[in-house]
């Protein structure tokens, strides 16, 4: 973020300029941020346990390039 704003700018902003900013734009716009964090998908201890059992009984299966992901773990951690 802070070089996109460097590039486009022309000038070196800080990164505690960036941040204050981004808090403000976001303050600004509280809807989006509120939408945007609610359909991010939350890990909880269940949830990692599960997927860390899963990592542990598949770690020496060889890689597939044509396998798709139908668990609802796997879409959350591959389409964060």
């Amino acid at each position: 973020m802070q070089t996109k704003l460097i590039l486009r700018l022309g000038w070196k902003i800080t990164q505690q300029e960036t941040l204050d900013l981004c808090l403000k734009f976001s303050t600004q716009n509280f809807e989006g941020i509120l939408a945007l964090a609610s359909s991010t998908p939350m890990l909880n201890p269940e949830k990692a346990e599960k997927i860390i059992e899963r990592f542990k009984r598949f770690k020496n299966t060889s890689y597939d390039q044509n396998a798709t992901f139908n668990d609802l773990d796997d879409n959350d951690i591959y389409l964060l």
